[in-house]
């Protein structure tokens, strides 16, 4: 736990310390929040770090298949791999991955 927290949290437990009621901390009104404009093609939440973790993570499969890619049967088992991989992650995740994918694929077809 950090100094501020652990600060906080020997305040809240110490003697003589009186509970505040939600309502003197918490403003009587909601807040209405500024509209923002959502783009109509991003489809789900799309996080750019998220897009280059999938990125790395499916370039280090590629890079540990090693001599596997010399053969076919080893570039269709990481072609497999990049597949499985995207499955259930967030999209911008798998996004970065079906690129990565995109490429191996287009390399399979010419080699």
């Amino acid at each position: 736990m950090n100094p501020i927290a652990e600060q906080a949290l020997a305040r809240a437990m110490a003697k003589g310390a009186v509970p505040v009621p939600a309502t003197a901390v918490q403003p009587a009104a909601p807040i209405n929040p500024v509209p923002v404009a959502v783009q109509a093609e991003v489809v789900g939440h799309f996080d750019r770090l998220g897009f280059l973790e999938g990125r790395r993570h499916a370039t280090e499969i590629v890079r540990s298949a090693g001599h596997s890619l010399n053969h076919q049967k080893g570039r269709l088992d990481v072609l497999d791999k990049l597949r499985r991989c995207a499955v259930g992650k967030p999209p911008s995740f798998a996004r970065g991955v079906s690129e990565i994918l995109e490429l191996m694929e287009r390399e399979v077809g010419h080699g």
